[in-house]
């Protein structure tokens, strides 16, 4: 319990914080802070219509020794009607039922269009069902008129600094109402005042010269100091009087130690739960072992002790539930390393076989509940989350996001309330981006600086679940989300905070990949690839493909610098995989090279004895997150609770203050046991490794088991295997560069066709057909049209045949016809004269037979072709985008004043050597050197594979402007050799483009996924 001080000081009460959303300016951190300097012993904050900053609020009141008094504003139809503060949870469940109302009706209105008849009335809802547990604070005496027809305790007549209050105080007077100051703060001074003009003029989508009065900051909207409160309520002091006895009422213990809300399993107690979850598990030993062992049996009473303290049984149940209506999953995250998520078939890597540290998941000292991540097939997610809230209704919501200003929104969203044009904004994010401050106006630097951060709008969770015992709304309020699933208050942090347990019900296109390639195969190639038992971990060949870094696709391990470990690595088995893409994290990856020489035999010391056998399987490298925990419990005798949260604290859960703390207590550890300080001083060096982003073992194991599935099915079936990539969306890189992959493996690329082309890519005998889905600008609803009406009757024969049965429109046809998807119905004719073709067709609807075309109309250039290429498909298919810069790189080679010209293929002879080579932007990587210099990673491409280069930081600064653009480039580099993984250290960097807007927009299309689409409808002259 909090012993708060029960003298009388002021009491602030009414405060708005930014999480109003654009209706408030200061955070609940700086409303606590202002209230304790104010030498208040309680606070009261009041956002309008919502929950919102309530965990924050609490933890920054009780850190600061404040009492906080919760409540909120419900206002309706842009007016306020008044506000209720909670005292019990009585009260705390009855006013998040009723914003949960306020909150479903204003998002059905915005997304759907749908308005309740009649609308929500809170004011009759109040009149009908009571107010039990709050406090009615009202301006307006006429809801107070309305609500004392039915009681008149736990009433107040509200008054609000800066505003007349004799009328109010008259009608309380002559009812027998108390009246109640409050300070409706927005803002502290002149300059957040400006500042709230501006958010107001974001939110109302206007520029900030055209705000209406009323939606301007008012003088009664400031931060009013004590002094001031007590000067203007002089009259009055019972005013303030009465503000100290709601606070004093207010009991907000309930919130601020809430302990852990699991969800309930059909109606079950614990006990029956407990007793229903040890059953399940039996079962699973067969199924997973075939029969039981004195190891697994004693980890399983280990695991379901602990669980059975923790009053997890329940939890374990429902996500059991859920995994068993959608069985295509990979459970990840800590949970897989407990042996009863994978008997429940949660999970499906073996804990003991690869030695999973269950106490990363679950622990008898751990304070904060644990949650099950879980992930799906991207486009059967849905399906999961549907059958949550239909057979949870009513107990089950999403987590939300605060969605905020980010580091783009922040300078765009206020440049355009200033009325600046979009180019010039395009401009000023850039500046921004790249910390080029100068170049901004100080007034929006300003401005940028201050908001960003700030809340903007509600979002959701990519895939936070809550199921709780009772109605979810007696523990948070509910609003809906644009695609109908009820969405709590709270992001992921303060649903842990208010003791929500969430399950991570998460969408993965690589299942998808993983689904669509088993399905394509078992129906072209007559396999019998089952989902559950495809286990190819020990296929050499598959190993082969991973150690050679060929994983273009493949999920998890695609990414540039995956791809140069595995080749400097040169050994891919499973547990060398799943150290491969844990180490490749930030918080490991700067002892890389150190992993890669040991393991290809260089000698090395352990740490310590003590953590010799912890970090055997990594060669005496800290790798994984509960290395950690099981490093602190060895050399310095941690319980597995504290060591836990010297993890959490590495990776700044609860933030680094009390890493000081732990360091000595960690050094003090360590001496007990006589460790020498030298050897402390190392291991706490790479512990601190750590504060950045890393994995647990379990995770990685899990995905690891993904991505060799995946890498079998690319060696053994890599058409398939990529068209499925592309359908599902692809991964890593651009579709464009799994189109050239595709083509460098030797299949043929063929373009959209309106008589072979399915919806999606598909497969034909040595080759992949483009889908009529990748074309650009044209309704989907008519491609299926097309595509039913080709099904249902037959082929299309010719041209007017096409026209006649599918009545395409002019911006269908000219789609159609300029990206190649009509030239099997030409018929003798050329693209340009299909136009004049489908307009003799409109003038003569009963046209069957083609009239000869005009000589004069005569076919596109091959220059032509191309662009409308680029342009209708978003990507170059009829050969690699490098070719249309041939001439060009031809007259660089003749002209003598470059390097030796060689492609990608050649980098290997080559090695210590200057050399020129072509090719296109693929992806890029910026990071910061030692000295806090910037440098860069860039893939490139030519006809043959992708190639690594590095810009060092001087050369990076001389071509990041350019590399920002993407496009197509002549490199000149150094060919460098890191431990088998070739790289060109870049000196000079030329663009193979005339044309800046060809260079800066058309690189998207070809193979760069990181500058901007290509716009449509625009003419590029072509170099």
């Amino acid at each position: 319990m909090i012993n708060f001080n029960t003298a009388m000081p002021y009491t602030p009460l009414g405060f708005r914080s930014h999480f109003s959303l654009l209706r408030g300016y200061l955070s609940p951190e700086e409303i606590c802070r202002q209230a304790q300097a104010w030498g208040c012993k309680a606070v009261g904050l009041t956002d309008i219509n919502n929950l919102y900053a309530l965990p924050r609020f609490l933890t920054a009141a009780q850190g600061l020794g404040l009492k906080p008094v919760v409540g909120s504003v419900v206002q309706r139809g842009g007016g306020k009607l008044f506000t209720a503060y909670v005292l019990n949870r009585q009260g705390y469940a009855r006013l998040c039922g009723m914003l949960t109302k306020v909150l479903v009706e204003d998002t059905m209105k915005l997304y759907f269009k749908e308005e309740r008849e009649p609308p929500y009335d809170p004011v009759a809802d109040l009149l009908e069902k009571g107010w039990q547990g709050l406090a009615i604070a009202a301006e307006d005496t006429a809801v107070l008129e309305k609500l004392m027809q039915r009681d008149s305790s736990g009433l107040y007549a509200e008054l609000c600094f800066y505003k007349g209050f004799m009328r109010q105080v008259r009608w309380a007077r002559c009812k027998g109402v108390p009246v109640l100051a409050v300070n409706s703060a927005v803002f502290k001074d002149p300059a957040d005042e400006y500042m709230l003009n501006v958010l107001r003029a974001i939110d109302l989508n206007l520029n900030l010269v055209s705000l209406p009065l009323e939606e301007k900051s008012k003088p009664y909207q400031r931060l009013a100091a004590p002094e001031e409160m007590a000067r203007f309520f002089d009259a009055v002091p019972q005013a303030l009087r009465n503000a100290w006895r709601l606070a004093e009422q207010s009991d907000p213990e309930f919130l601020m130690t809430p302990g852990y809300v699991f969800p309930a399993f059909e109606g079950r107690s614990e006990r029956e739960s407990f007793i229903r979850l040890k059953q399940l598990c039996r079962r699973g030993i067969s199924r997973r072992y075939g029969g039981t062992s004195a190891e697994i049996a004693e980890r399983l009473d280990y695991e379901l002790k602990i669980i059975r303290e923790k009053g997890f049984a329940a939890y374990f149940l429902v996500v059991h539930d859920i995994v068993s209506r959608c069985p295509r999953t990979c459970g990840r995250g800590s949970s897989a390393a407990s042996i009863v998520s994978y008997l429940l078939g949660i999970t499906h890597v073996d804990p003991l076989k690869y030695n999973l540290f269950f106490e990363r998941f679950l622990n008898r000292g751990r304070k904060d509940p644990p949650d099950i991540d879980v992930d799906f097939p991207w486009d059967e997610r849905d399906k999961a989350l549907k059958y949550v809230f239909t057979h949870y209704r009513g107990r089950s919501g999403m987590v939300a996001d605060h969605v905020t200003f980010a580091h783009r929104s922040c300078v765009r969203e206020p440049a355009r309330a200033f009325g600046l044009q979009e180019q010039e904004i395009a401009r000023l994010v850039r500046s921004y981006l790249h910390r080029d401050y100068d170049s901004i106006p100080s007034y929006l630097l300003k401005i940028a600086k201050r908001i960003r951060g700030m809340p903007r709008h509600l979002g959701t969770h990519p895939g936070g679940v809550v199921v709780t015992p009772g109605p979810l709304d007696n523990y948070t309020h509910v609003q809906i989300s644009q695609l109908g699933y009820p969405v709590m208050a709270w992001e992921k942090e303060g649903t842990e905070q208010m003791g929500l347990v969430k399950i991570d019900l998460l969408g993965n296109r690589s299942l998808g990949v993983l689904r669509d390639t088993i399905r394509l195969v078992n129906r072209r190639c007559n396999k019998n690839i089952s989902w559950r038992r495809f286990n190819p971990l020990n296929d050499r060949r598959t190993r082969a493909l991973i150690e050679r870094g060929d994983t273009l696709g493949v999920f998890y391990i695609e990414s540039p610098a995956t791809r140069q470990l595995l080749k400097k690595m040169g050994r891919a088995d499973y547990e060398k995989l799943v150290i491969a893409s844990s180490i490749i994290r930030p918080a490991a990856n700067r002892y890389i090279e150190q992993f890669v020489r040991r393991l290809h035999g260089m000698p090395y010391a352990p740490l310590h004895v003590s953590v010799e056998h912890t970090l055997k399987e990594t060669f005496g490298i800290m790798v994984y997150q509960e290395d950690v925990s099981r490093v602190a419990i060895a050399i310095a005798g941690f319980s597995p609770a504290e060591a836990d949260l010297l993890r959490k604290i590495l990776s700044k859960k609860y933030g680094a203050p009390a890493l000081q703390s732990y360091r000595e207590r960690f050094f003090a550890g360590a001496r007990e046991r006589g460790v020498d300080e030298h050897t402390i001083g190392k291991v706490w060096d790479m512990i601190l490794s750590f504060d950045g982003y890393s994995f647990c073992k379990a995770h990685s194991a899990s995905y690891a088991l993904v991505s060799y599935r995946l890498a079998c099915l690319k060696h053994y079936f890599p058409l398939e295997f990529m068209v499925s990539v592309i359908n599902n969306g692809g991964g890593f890189y651009s579709r464009q560069t799994y189109v050239n992959h595709c083509r460098r493996m030797g299949y043929t690329v063929l373009g959209p066709d309106i008589n072979k082309s399915e919806l999606s890519y598909t497969v034909e005998p040595g080759c992949l057909r483009v889908g009529l889905l990748q074309l650009c600008d044209i309704h989907t609803e008519f491609l299926k049209k097309a595509l039913a009406e080709r099904r249902e009757h037959c082929p299309y024969r010719d041209f007017p045949e096409f026209v006649r049965r599918t009545r395409p429109g002019i911006p269908e046809i000219r789609i159609l016809i300029r990206s190649g998807t009509l030239d099997c119905l030409k018929g003798g004719f050329s693209r340009p004269q299909l136009f004049w073709l489908y307009f003799q067709q409109q003038k003569d609807d009963g046209l069957f037979f083609a009239p000869a075309a005009p000589d004069f109309i005569r076919d596109y250039t091959k220059e032509v072709k191309l662009k409308d290429e680029v342009e209708t498909l978003g990507l170059l298919i009829s050969g690699h985008p490098l070719s249309v810069f041939e001439p060009r790189i031809r007259a660089l080679r003749e002209s003598g004043r470059f390097p030796q010209f060689i492609s990608s293929r050649e980098i290997a002879e080559h090695r210590a050597r200057l050399v020129s080579i072509p090719g296109v932007i693929v992806t890029g990587k910026e990071v910061r050197t030692k000295n806090r210099r910037h440098m860069m990673f860039v893939s490139f491409e030519d006809e043959y594979s992708i190639f690594e280069t590095v810009f060092f930081p001087d050369v990076y600064e001389r071509y990041a402007e350019a590399l920002s653009k993407g496009g197509v480039f002549l490199i000149v580099g150094r060919v460098e050799d890191d431990l088998g993984a070739l790289s060109v250290h870049v000196q000079q960097l030329r663009p193979l483009t005339r044309d800046p807007e060809w260079c800066g927009e058309a690189a998207a299309a070809l193979g760069s996924g990181k500058v901007p689409v290509l716009p449509r409808n625009k003419v590029y002259t072509m170099p």
